[in-house]
């Protein structure tokens, strides 16, 4: 009997033994497997860290970024408080599809709202060359109360502006393929520059009144490079906007009669004017690359702070 008894025992023993190895290899198994997500987890995560350290320093080195740190190439951060107001309420408007902006009576009377689009928002946006604008006067017949507002409008149906768009970005693919291997920044600048005076040339049909010139290209970017006729402006826009598919820092600049470009180039900056080169009877390099002091010969000083461009480009 004792010995049955001892059998049965050792049996219930072995038996509670063997489902305590398997709850530990159990445990055992779902702990490994815990572990090894966790592994993966802080692998992706380290990824991640990894890819926007390098993303982080990769922006840091850009030249934008460099120019930024310096001095700022938009006109936007160069404007009076009001003036910046302006230019904040026209570029929501346009983002948001609005038609017209309002503004108000003394902004009309002054015509900041008309120079603040044409000479600062659209010089800082030369993708907007479809887009024109102009303020207007409003009175109810009624009780005499006068507003305004500024009204905005695409000159191009949808059809043709997609058109316009790949066709400026077969010239851009032009210009990217002149290029040697491995171009420098200059000699994309370079490459910009000699496009523009070979193939656009000065409209002197135009009348000179840019704020309502609203009927032809010439003084935006697709003037140049697809009409093939512009004045300063148009000039300009087309080089900021080929240098912006660069990602070399640029900024028209404007005085009361003229308009060219302030770039920065492998950590300076220089006047650029294909203007003037263009009209000029030998274009070479006079206006590409310049400094201050040869620039303000024959250039008046912008309406807007610009950097100083000092340094003298060495075209070995």
């Amino acid at each position: 009997m004792k010995r049955i008894y001892r059998t049965i025992v050792i049996g219930i023993i072995i038996v509670c033994l063997a489902l305590c190895a398997g709850c530990t290899a159990a445990d055992t198994g779902s702990k490994s497997t815990a572990s090894a997500s966790q592994t993966t987890a802080k692998a992706t995560t380290a990824k991640a860290k990894k890819k926007a350290a390098e993303k982080k320093k990769t922006t840091a080195a850009s030249p934008q970024k460099q120019a930024k740190e310096s001095f700022s190439l938009n006109n936007y951060d160069h404007l009076s408080a009001r003036k910046q107001e302006v230019y904040d309420r026209l570029l929501e408007g346009f983002e948001a599809g609005d038609t017209y902006v309002p503004e108000t009576l003394e902004e009309f009377e002054d015509r900041i709202v008309d120079s603040v689009f044409f000479y600062n928002l659209l010089a800082d946006h030369p993708e907007y060359y479809y887009l024109r604008g102009h303020s207007n006067l409003y009175e109810q017949s009624t009780t005499g109360v006068r507003t305004a507002r500024f009204d905005m409008e695409y000159i191009y149906d949808a059809q043709e502006h997609e058109a316009r768009q790949e066709k400026m970005q077969a010239e851009l693919l032009s210009i990217k393929k002149s290029l040697p291997p491995k171009a420098d920044d200059f000699a994309k600048a370079k490459a910009a520059y000699d496009y523009l005076i070979k193939n656009c040339e000065y409209d002197y049909s135009y009348t000179g009144n840019s704020l309502q010139e609203n009927e032809t290209t010439a003084s935006y970017a697709d003037g140049a490079m697809l009409d093939h006729k512009a004045v300063c402006s148009g000039y300009s826009r087309a080089f900021k906007w080929i240098m912006e598919a660069f990602e070399i820092p640029c900024m028209c600049v404007s005085n009361s009669e003229h308009e060219w470009n302030i770039v920065w180039l492998e950590g300076n900056y220089y006047h650029i004017d294909v203007t003037w080169a263009d009209t000029d009877d030998n274009p070479g390099t006079r206006y590409f690359c310049v400094t201050d002091g040869e620039i303000y010969k024959d250039h008046a000083k912008p309406g807007i702070a610009v950097p100083e461009c000092v340094v003298v480009h060495d075209e070995d």
